[in-house]
């Protein structure tokens, strides 16, 4: 009987250990600046003291894209500001098509046939913009038109500081628009000349990316409200390390309390060293995480 007792007490230790070891799998897991893991809930209590929440995101990243749209309704149900919506897929010659969407002048068909969605609308974005539609909350489109990004891109910023046409000037940050290649994120791109790799001038692909941050960062601040929180959705390259749209906030407005998501890949949603510092809260996922493009 003893010995029973025994051989049922090793498999039933054995056979814990194994579903302990199958039954929990992390989707993600959530750390402060500092690298200490948190809770939920304490990115959602950090998130509500804000007045401009920059979520950078994985483009394709599944799990990413769900805590964009979880976060959005927790903070339309728990904080005491009303929410504007805004976000790096969509730029300002958009802004007409949104409204009409929003205000339910056309329908889901039209908006989707006559607008010029990314790949992964339909799955990522969608449920954000109808958040905002079933709300009655604006979405702002907050880019820079790609054709004006593009003439950075290809001949620089001076080309961009030089238009004359004032309705193409009236959809971009205010101009001339300064750049500091020292500022986070640009001075690492030009350090590594990461646009040589790409076959463009990396000083220009910086341009063409200042020119983008601080044309969303103008449009948030141009449509914050009183007592409102406004959340941008950008790629985390615009964001990260308080750079690209974070800097531009802050040489624009000072005042405002801007709080930041990062968003990086490792196993085991361990917390990579390097990503210290990054942003206020850092979301990890693992690699092999669904890509919805």
């Amino acid at each position: 009987m003893k010995r029973f007792f025994l051989v049922f007490l090793c498999l039933a230790t054995y056979y814990s250990s194994v579903c302990q070891e199958i039954t929990y799998k992390s989707a993600y897991k959530i750390y402060n600046s500092k690298g200490k893991e948190v809770g939920y809930s304490q990115l959602i209590e950090g998130a509500k003291e804000a007045d401009i929440l920059l979520f950078g995101e994985l483009h394709n990243n599944a799990i990413v894209h769900w805590l964009q749209l979880e976060v959005s309704l927790d903070l339309l149900q728990k904080s005491s500001k009303k929410l504007t919506l805004g976000a790096e897929m969509y730029s300002t010659d958009q802004q007409i098509e949104l409204d009409e969407y929003l205000a339910g002048i056309v329908d889901d068909k039209a908006f989707e046939t006559n607008t010029k969605n990314w790949p992964n609308y339909k799955t990522d974005y969608k449920p954000l913009v109808n958040l905002a539609k079933d709300n009655q909350l604006k979405f702002i489109a907050c880019n820079a038109p790609r054709t004006l990004s593009l003439l950075a891109a290809r001949n620089g910023i001076d080309s961009v500081n030089q238009l004359t046409n004032d309705s193409l000037k009236a959809l971009l940050t205010p101009l001339p628009l300064e750049i500091d290649y020292k500022a986070p994120g640009y001075k690492e791109l030009m350090e590594t000349d990461y646009g040589s790799s790409h076959q463009m001038d990396t000083k220009k692909m910086v341009d063409a990316q200042a020119l983008k941050d601080a044309t969303m960062a103008f449009n948030i601040l141009e449509n914050m409200e009183n007592n409102t929180l406004f959340i941008h959705y950008n790629g985390d390259f615009h964001s990260k390390n308080y750079g690209g749209i974070y800097w531009y906030l802050n040489k624009m407005d000072k005042k405002k309390k801007v709080v930041t998501i990062s968003s990086v890949e490792n196993a085991d949603c361990i917390f990579p060293e390097d990503s210290k510092k990054q942003a206020d809260y850092i979301i990890v996922v693992p690699p092999n995480m669904t890509k919805t493009y």
